[in-house]
């Protein structure tokens, strides 16, 4: 049996265009079947929040300290703060992404006070709700869920699909995420006397969804 010469240009060139349509017939493969499907399950992967700088400043000049709650990691960056929520499932249109997307995790704003004691205020377990008025939910203080942002899409979202190690996944970028009167009241009746004691509508950052469709 004659052997191919690899080292040949045509050869490297017709492996390399091979490849190619291998890897084109799997991401035509997985997405025809998703757009198919009238929704889509997600069982990962993350959604990253960069706090504004503007905000972070605010609730460190009042003591506020926003700490992660287990297992979210987080990050420092230049002038404000990186946290990642691990996402543990959901489910959202094929087409237009419509429908939630949930979280473990959570931030954890704590205040020191003047006899060693903290306030605390807890958000956990975020759900991200998009519909007519995409928002945020969370669990506060492991009580209630209630929505305590609005996630702005006036910065045009930027939506992609793509396909990683035969797995489908989803990202969205450039999610403003907009604290409501809701949080803000609560923030500022829990640390600041009153509950009017903060503006509404405070920018708390910028989020990317990266999420994993479920096989």
């Amino acid at each position: 049996m004659k052997s191919i010469a690899l080292s040949n240009p045509r050869t490297r060139l017709a492996l390399g265009l091979l490849a190619l349509v291998l890897a084109l017939s799997l991401w035509l493969a997985v997405f025809t079947a998703d757009a198919q499907a009238k929704s889509l399950r997600l069982d990962g992967v993350r959604t990253t929040l960069t706090t504004d700088p503007a905000t972070t400043t605010l609730l460190f000049s009042v003591g506020i300290i926003p700490l992660p709650i287990a297992p979210t990691p987080v990050v420092p960056t230049a002038d404000a703060a990186r946290y990642s929520f691990p996402v543990t499932g959901g489910v959202v249109d094929s087409k237009t992404l419509a429908g939630y997307i949930r979280h473990s995790g959570g931030l954890l704003l704590a205040m020191r006070n003047m006899d060693d004691s903290w306030t605390a205020l807890s958000l956990s377990k975020f759900t991200i709700r998009i519909d007519a008025s995409p928002n945020l939910t969370a669990v506060v203080n492991g009580g209630d869920r209630v929505s305590i942002a609005n996630l702005d899409d006036s910065k045009n979202w930027k939506i992609t699909k793509f396909v990683r190690h035969g797995r489908a996944f989803v990202k969205i970028a450039n999610v403003g995420v907009i604290l409501n009167k809701t949080a803000t009241d609560a923030i500022g009746a829990t640390f600041l006397g009153g509950a009017d004691a903060l503006p509404d509508d405070v920018t708390l950052g910028t989020a990317t969804v990266l999420a994993r469709v479920a096989r």
